[in-house]
This record gives C-alpha cells, sequence and structure tokens, in this order.
C-alpha cells in the first residue's frame, strides 16, 4: 500500500467538506465547479459550473446548447449565506480575545506559535473556522531537527505547533494496546515547493508525511515524494526519531485531531453542511427564476386581422411600441400584449429556503416589521449556538494537549491558561445577585475573586483589567476624610 492510500472514512467526506469549502468561498467557486462523478459522459455534462447547477439538456453537446447553458449559469444568482454565517458564528467567538498565560518555556508561542510568526490567536481562529467549515482540523507539535545533542543542548530551537486541515489528514490507524486505544500511524499530505535547478521555475507537489511508532513503541517520521517514494536525510536515514528535552524518545504520536465533535480521527460532519445544503439548492431556485423571467418576463405584441397584403407593405419594416409611435392597422384589425403570468414556484423556493436557513442558525434575521428581542435572537440561534460551544471546547483541549507536548521539548513543567471565549451575547448581571453575592463576600462565604469574575461575565468590568490592577488603582485613592 502506497503512503498516500487515503482511508475510507476520508474519501467518504471528501466530497461534503467540498461542498462546503466552495460555499464559503462563494459564488466563483460555485460557478466554476466540474463534475467528476462521469468518466463515461463528457462535453457539456462535465462543463464548467455544472457540479452544482447540473445542465437541463447535457445529452445535447451543440454550440447552441452550451451557450445556452453558459447564459443559464451566468444569470443564477448565488447568495452566499454559508459564508455569512460562518462570519457571523467567527464574530460571536471574537468578541473577546481568548484568554492566554503559557508557562514560561513556552511564552515565545503566544507570538509565534508555527515559527513563521503566526500568533497563537491567529492560530486558534484558523483552527475554529476549518472546524466550522471541514468539522475537522489537526495540529502537529513538530520541533526543528538539530545536527546533534539533546533538544535541551540545541539553543535556539523551539517546538512548534503545525496545523493541518482537514484534506490533509489523508490516512490513520488506530490499535488497542494495553486495553487503550492507541493511534499508531497518521498520514498527512503536505503541499511542497520545489525549486528546478535553474533557480528560477518551481514545482508543486505533494509529499506526504508519515507519523507512527516503530516496533520498539518510540515516536518516529518518514517523508515520501510525490511518487511515494521514501526520503532520505544526509546521513542515509529515513527515520526521523523524535526527543524529548532530556534526551528520551516519545512514546505516542505528537498529533491532536481537532473535531467538531470529538478529538479523534474519525472525521466529523461539517457544522455548516445543512446550511450549504440550503445554500445550493436557493441557487438552483435562482437560476429556474431567473431562466423564466428571461424567456416569458417580456410582453409580446400580438397582432390578428391583418392580410398577406398590409404585413408586407405597411408592416413590412417592423413597428415601434410607445406613446410616441403609432401602429396602424386595417379594418376590424387588432393589437393586444402577450404576458405570461408570473411563475411563482421557484420564487416561492427560494423564500422557503430561507426560511429554512433562519431556522438552523443562519445568520439572516427575518423582516417582520419589528426588532427581535435578545432573548429571541439567543433562542432562535441556541442549536447553532451549542454546535459552536462544542467546536470551542474541543479546541481548547486540543491546545492543552499541544502545550504539555512543547513543554516536553522546552523542559517546562508549568501549568498553562488557555480560554477561549464562550459568551456570544452581551450578558447582564441580575442586580439581586450582585447584591448577594455581595452579602456573601461580606460573611467570607466566596472570595472577591469570584465577585469580580462574576462582574467581568456580565460586562461591568473590563475583561482584561486584572485583579491586580483593580487592587492597585483602589489603593492608590486617597481616603476620604
Amino acid at each position: 500500500m502506497p503512503a498516500s492510500d487515503q482511508h475510507k472514512l476520508y474519501i467518504k467526506n471528501k466530497d461534503q467538506r467540498k461542498l462546503v469549502r466552495d460555499c464559503v468561498a462563494g459564488s466563483e467557486a460555485i460557478k466554476t465547479a466540474r463534475r467528476t462523478d462521469s468518466t463515461e459522459q463528457g462535453g457539456i455534462y462535465n462543463s464548467m459550473g455544472s457540479q452544482y447547477l447540473p445542465v437541463p439538456n447535457p445529452d445535447d453537446d451543440s454550440i447552441e446548447n452550451q451557450e445556452r447553458y453558459a447564459a443559464y449559469r451566468m444569470r443564477a444568482t448565488f447568495i452566499n449565506f454559508t459564508g455569512y454565517t460562518k462570519q457571523g458564528l467567527m464574530g460571536m467567538v471574537a468578541r473577546k480575545p481568548t484568554e492566554i498565560d503559557l508557562d514560561p518555556s513556552i511564552k515565545y508561542a503566544e507570538l509565534n506559535v508555527n515559527g513563521s510568526g503566526l500568533t497563537l490567536q491567529g492560530l486558534t481562529q484558523s483552527v475554529i473556522g476549518n472546524l466550522l467549515e471541514a468539522g475537522q482540523d489537526g495540529l502537529l507539535v513538530d520541533f526543528p531537527m538539530s545536527t546533534g545533542g539533546t533538544q535541551q543542548q540545541t539553543a535556539g530551537l523551539r517546538a512548534i505547533i503545525k496545523q493541518y486541515p482537514a484534506e490533509s489528514i489523508i490516512n490513520w490507524r488506530v490499535e488497542t494496546i494495553d486495553s487503550i486505544d492507541t493511534v499508531v500511524m497518521v498520514a498527512l499530505a503536505e503541499e511542497v515547493t520545489r525549486v528546478a535547478a535553474d533557480g528560477f521555475s518551481v514545482d508543486d507537489v505533494t509529499y506526504t508525511r508519515v507519523l507512527c511508532l516503530n516496533e520498539d513503541g518510540d515516536y518516529i517520521q518518514k517523508l515520501y515524494n510525490e511518487h511515494d517514494e521514501l526520503m532520505f536525510n544526509q546521513e542515509g536515514e529515513s527515520d526521523m526519531l523524535i526527543k524529548k528535552a532530556d534526551g528520551s524518545n516519545w512514546k505516542e504520536i505528537l498529533f491532536v485531531a481537532v473535531g467538531s465533535e470529538n478529538n479523534d480521527l474519525t472525521p466529523d460532519k461539517s457544522p455548516l453542511y445543512d446550511v450549504a445544503e440550503i445554500n445550493i439548492g436557493h441557487y438552483h431556485n435562482s437560476a429556474d427564476f431567473e431562466e423564466s423571467s428571461f424567456l416569458v418576463g417580456q410582453p409580446t405584441p400580438v397582432f390578428s386581422g391583418l392580410n398577406e397584403g398590409w404585413a408586407k407593405n405597411v408592416m413590412k419594416g417592423g413597428i415601434q411600441i410607445g406613446s410616441r409611435a403609432g401602429v396602424l392597422l386595417p379594418e376590424n384589425g387588432s393589437a393586444m400584449l402577450l404576458q405570461a403570468n408570473e411563475n411563482q414556484m421557484p420564487s416561492a423556493g427560494m423564500d422557503r429556503k430561507e426560511e429554512q436557513l433562519v431556522k438552523i442558525g443562519a445568520k439572516i434575521i427575518s423582516d417582520k416589521g419589528g426588532v427581535e428581542t435578545a432573548e429571541a435572537s439567543r433562542i432562535k440561534f441556541a442549536g447553532q449556538n451549542s454546535k459552536l460551544g462544542l467546536v470551542i471546547i474541543n479546541t481548547e483541549l486540543a491546545f492543552d494537549q499541544c502545550f504539555e507536548w512543547m513543554m516536553g521539548f522546552q523542559g517546562g513543567t508549568g501549568e498553562n491558561v488557555f480560554n477561549i471565549n464562550k459568551q456570544f451575547y452581551e450578558a447582564t448581571v441580575d442586580p439581586q445577585l450582585l447584591i448577594a453575592n455581595m452579602q456573601l463576600l461580606d460573611r467570607q462565604v466566596i472570595a472577591k475573586t469570584d465577585v469580580r469574575r462574576m462582574m467581568r461575565k456580565g460586562g461591568l468590568i473590563e475583561h482584561d483589567r486584572t485583579d491586580e490592577d483593580i487592587d492597585g488603582e483602589v489603593e492608590a485613592v486617597s481616603p476620604v476624610v
């Protein structure tokens, strides 16, 4: 089996992920995607845009039919409800910055977590975005290879976190070892830009990085090129043995799969998949509505009572319609405008899908002539928020694991604080509850920090004001004499 072989669950979920990714990308991605489900049928069947807007008459490969489909696709309107929904959910998370306080040994990761200048806050947002779109993301803790010595002896080298989207996690294997399900192999696809011998030309190729446990139970990495050929380093070795700060070998694979439902390697459903499906259905209705409007939307003049001589002599140059023109008719002749009744079905289908989008949590507010209360908005989006909350919890757990591994490289032993915002709406503090907490504080049942935590959640204290800042300001105020 080649290293680039794909897991059956990876293949099964590939089309669903692509659907959501394309919807979030917008109209251009939707209107240029081609069908790939048939190699027998070519021609117009596989024309640009046919993946999400099927060709009405795929058996007709004539130029006329191709031009008609191109116009059919062009008139259709794709409104990016999926992208708007993602932006709304991401905005809810970003209402407050992530609370981060890392062990001194990995403090550098707050400003440069991947070795290329990406902040930890930025990586967090990227992971959440990928989970919303694809339902899965991956984080690999890695350490730059050195020429020798223990990791602690190689000054200047730092552990980093590499991000792998769901599309890169192509294969995996889990085995039961000592009654525990253990990940023994993960294959990751990596896009590599290779410079040619002339120093100018470049090729984009896909390598496969295999993370596995060897026969001794040690964690190693292997790298395969685009031809599935095992690659060797300058010393002629293919197995990259990963060591801790004390020089010992790792006994686990330092890769964590983050999921929208749970943090295992089984792909989870994208929280935005249902939105994307309805979004495509809305796009279909739009195409049919615009096509119908184009074909029969314009009024057509109809004349009756004309003889052949009148049509050839009087009306041979055509006619003009409007208040500044007159139409000459023979005796007993008549004229009228023929116009089809409005086709309500595609339009009604679009309206219904917009209502469905609201029900499943899309950020589309129906205009009912009034302003929704905050409580009504909370209830409407409760289902979507629960999915978002689970995404955040899984992201926190994944990063906590990564921080532990990073400290294993850097020799740290402390604790880390990493709390992503879960307060998606403005919270209010019940005055009676506040008074009750103050009474509990006076009776020394709770601490001052407990009261301030509640006040921060309610917006009465700015989230970035620490207890030390507040105590210092209070002490600086002169007492009233």
